[in-house]
């Protein structure tokens, strides 16, 4: 079994930068549908909320990758 511990983060599904990238993308999308909505853009302010949605359920996502990362360095300096 490999140690997963050891996988080189540009490797790793989801690491730190594309987590900042795909944050900020959504942001900016989501702030540019706000703006559209102070325009009258039908539905801009839903979109907005949705975008900020899948943020905040990413942001989760990132929270339990990183409590992973803990818990696996934490066995290691146990075991």
């Amino acid at each position: 079994m490999v140690d997963i511990r050891k996988i080189p983060t540009e490797e790793f599904p989801l690491n730190y930068y594309r987590y900042n990238h795909v944050m900020d993308e959504l942001r900016d999308a989501a702030r540019g549908f706000a703006q559209l909505d102070e325009i009258g853009w039908p539905g801009a302010k839903d979109l907005d909320k949705r975008l900020m949605k899948i943020w905040a359920d990413l942001f989760g996502v990132w929270e339990t990758i990183q409590e992973t990362e803990r818990q696996l360095r934490e066995q290691a300096v146990a075991g």
